[in-house]
């Protein structure tokens, strides 16, 4: 069952009235009580509410509240990117808003950054595994997700956003691991299946198209989304914003392992109808093996000149070192002098995984597209 409830606003009210719907036809509240209830948002990075990187705070609050008011012990638990120690997740907590959701619905903030060994018998690549331990010795785990574009992995909402369960810069490892896109895709939906969340929410009050998912433009959705399988939620998500399914690499690992199915019709919804925006912008990304002829040394330099890759704009750069600190493939750094200082990164050593651009606080890298790149992509969406 899929949940649409359109929510025009993050007003409180307006937010707990829907929250308050979805959590009454779906039944989550019940036995409840006296159970230990992470809910694990989207704060990939230390971003502003208003900006539409992160989950919304009072989304966050309107959840906990229910959930305190029920009787659960809760507690809010998420790994951004980058180091992920108690003084991060402090300002993490502070910046994004929800240090004070989670006063003001009495729900405690996570600061234990240990990690714990979980069993994953229905993964892929990851049989075992280490998620936080907040949500792996959880009785259940609340998922809530935000809709927005994302540069290595098309779309990001509810699979994707369990990848937080992985403890800060641990995650560089996947993406170095599994720098293939579909390869990281199946990584992301083992992930996913290990901390199995009992339910899911999307906000998609107003979500992030062009260069999500930290850098691209907040664009008005009014919906919030919700379901206990994450996969027709996703699915339903891509829908609202016009994407095609077949270019999001989840999404079509997925399909492979019988999880999901591209058939919208076919989902059982409940609620508001689902209004399509059609002026929601998805980049996609591709490589040469969705040319299906493209094999040996041709498949290489296709997949070369194809594949975007990201562009540092010096302007911009505050020659911070964050992308430094979190680049997979240690292929960044930071050159120049004095206020000329700047990252540069070697492209040939790029695994393409964009986390510089995800990670950056300052929007100073850009994902270029070839134009070879940009016609496969249009002769697939014509299949």
């Amino acid at each position: 069952m899929v949940y649409v409830k359109e929510c025009v606003s993050y007003n409180r009210e307006v937010v707990l009235e829907c929250i308050s719907r979805i959590f009454e036809q779906s039944k989550v509240l019940e036995g409840v009580a006296g159970l230990n209830i992470a809910v694990k948002p989207n704060l990939v990075a230390k971003k502003a509410p208003e900006t539409a990187a992160t989950t919304h705070p009072d989304i966050v609050w309107a959840v906990c509240k229910l959930l305190k008011e029920a009787g659960a012990n809760v507690v809010i638990a998420e790994s951004p990117g980058g180091f992920y120690d108690v003084n991060n997740l402090k300002s993490l907590y502070r910046i994004c808003g929800i240090e004070k959701a989670a006063k003001d619905s009495g729900a405690e903030l996570n600061f234990d950054t240990s990690e714990t060994e979980v069993s994953n018998p229905n993964g892929k690549f990851l049989k075992k595994l280490k998620i936080l331990t907040p949500l792996a010795k959880a009785d259940r785990i609340i998922n809530i997700a935000k809709l927005k574009t994302h540069g290595m992995m098309t779309y990001t909402g509810a699979v994707k956003n369990m990848f937080g369960s992985i403890a800060g810069l641990e995650k560089t490892e996947y993406h170095f691991q599994l720098s293939d896109y579909d390869d990281f895709a199946d990584c992301i939906i083992d992930i996913f299946l290990a901390n199995s969340p009992v339910f899911n929410i999307i906000d998609a009050v107003v979500g992030m198209h062009k260069d999500g998912p930290t850098a691209g433009e907040p664009i008005e959705l009014n919906t919030i989304l919700a379901g206990d399988n994450a996969f027709e939620l996703d699915l339903a998500g891509a829908t609202l914003i016009n994407a095609e399914y077949e270019q999001i690499p989840v999404f079509r690992q997925a399909k492979k392992r019988n999880l999901m199915h591209f058939e919208y019709g076919k989902l059982d919804v409940l609620g508001d109808e689902l209004k399509i925006n059609k002026n929601f912008i998805v980049k996609y990304n591709t490589d040469a093996k969705r040319l299906h002829f493209a094999n040996g040394v041709l498949g290489q330099i296709l997949s070369t000149a194809m594949r975007p890759r990201p562009v540092f704009d010096k302007k911009k750069c505050r020659a911070c070192g964050e992308c430094v600190k979190c680049c997979p493939a240690k292929v960044i750094e930071i050159i120049g002098k004095g206020e000329k200082k700047y990252a540069k990164v070697d492209i040939n050593g790029c695994i393409r995984c964009y986390c510089c651009q995800e990670l950056c606080l300052f929007k100073a890298v850009k994902i270029k597209r070839p134009l070879l790149n940009k016609i496969v992509i249009k002769r697939n969406e014509k299949k």
